[in-house]
């Protein structure tokens, strides 16, 4: 090995420099820096600023220590980086469910959407991860590409999905909290071992092919590593088909929506389908014929005699089967179509119409 690869390689090993006290002193507080910053962020809704929590949480270097380690077959040290990550990912989710704790934010208010982003991972969140585990361990190879570090930064999420599952546990939204954590865990999977893969590449093949204790270790921690991995998958690939199957239905429910109402003009504004929980939750705008601009009766006595007969109630039953939790807004509108200058007043036309027609 030359002189430079067993600089770089030393440097990345032993990354606290020679004042380690020091060193944990600024990771503390960059770490609660961080936090907070997420927190606020996404109390705020503001993607810029969850950002800015980012670049500035400190945890992708012990990160890379731990694959550094694993690779040299040093267990203890990877061991002790991994105790010290899980300790720091603990009290990011204690800081930031204080933090709305001693904001007292209304437990009855609607959550960040900033916060529900990070509550929904699928296996494309997995690809992202073992491409910035890639690329931080690249820069750290190669110092001459630091300017590539904060794009990887950005890239995985560590901090904010601590964050919010702080803020779920404090909305008391323990399943949405625990999709959260899924987020860190995948992050810390895949860049442990795309990092493991690039140090191997670059600069400790002989270590890992190697015969000894060192080969060994090695071998044994990826091994514990793929098997955190394969666990993580496993919820990933539950996660997605889930959002498979919520997005294909969704289309289908708002098809059938539309094929109920047909020929009346029916704006739908949301269609929300959680699988798991076997919930729906549907927004729409049914509009009424002019004539009923004039009568004085009851909604239902108002609606279109085709809606009235096939109540809309059947049609998700038949769609969704038995057993689910529908939430149905439904709300009424006069549709006209007035020629301004004339007396003529027509129904309006198809909210679709409209919509392709611009």
């Amino acid at each position: 090995m030359s002189k430079r690869k067993f600089s770089t390689t030393r440097d990345i090993l032993r990354f606290e420099g020679h004042d380690r006290a020091a060193y944990w002193r600024r990771f503390a507080m960059l770490l609660t820096l961080s936090a907070v910053i997420a927190t606020m962020g996404m109390l705020r809704d503001s993607g810029a600023v969850v950002i800015a929590a980012m670049l500035v949480a400190p945890l992708m270097t012990p990160i890379l220590g731990i694959a550094a380690s694993m690779v040299m077959g040093w267990l203890g040290r990877a061991f002790k980086l991994a105790l010290i990550v899980s300790g720091a990912a603990v009290i990011c989710v204690f800081l930031a469910w204080f933090l709305v704790y001693i904001a007292d934010v209304p437990r009855g208010i609607l959550i960040p959407d900033q916060v529900l982003a990070r509550t929904d991972p699928g296996t494309e969140d997995l690809i992202v991860a073992l491409a910035a585990g890639v690329a931080g361990a690249y820069v750290q190879i190669n110092r001459s590409e630091v300017s590539l570090l904060p794009g990887a930064a950005i890239g995985v999420s560590l901090v904010p999905p601590l964050s919010a599952s702080g803020v779920l546990m404090y909305f008391e939204e323990a399943a949405e909290a625990y999709e959260a954590g899924l987020l860190f865990a995948t992050n810390l999977g895949a860049i442990i071992l795309s990092a493991c893969a690039v140090y191997i590449v670059y600069a400790a093949r002989s270590v890992v092919f190697s015969k000894g204790r060192r080969k060994l270790n090695f071998t044994a921690s990826v091994v514990v590593t793929l098997a955190f991995l394969t666990f993580v998958v496993i919820q990933l690939g539950k996660s997605t088909y889930n959002r498979y199957l919520e997005t294909r239905t969704e289309a289908q429910l708002a098809q059938t929506i539309r094929d109920w109402a047909d020929p009346v003009s029916v704006e739908i504004i949301r269609v929300d389908v959680n699988a798991q929980r076997k919930q729906a939750d549907i927004w729409l705008i049914v509009d009424l014929p002019i004539e009923a601009a004039f009568k004085v009766s009851s909604i239902a006595g108002l609606l279109p005699e085709s809606l009235r007969e096939n109540p809309l109630v059947d049609v998700l039953r038949n769609e969704l089967g038995p057993g689910y939790l529908v939430v149905v807004r439904f709300q009424n509108r006069i549709g006209a179509q007035v020629i301004l200058g004339t007396e003529n007043v027509q129904q309006a036309p198809d909210v679709e119409e409209i919509s392709e027609d611009n």
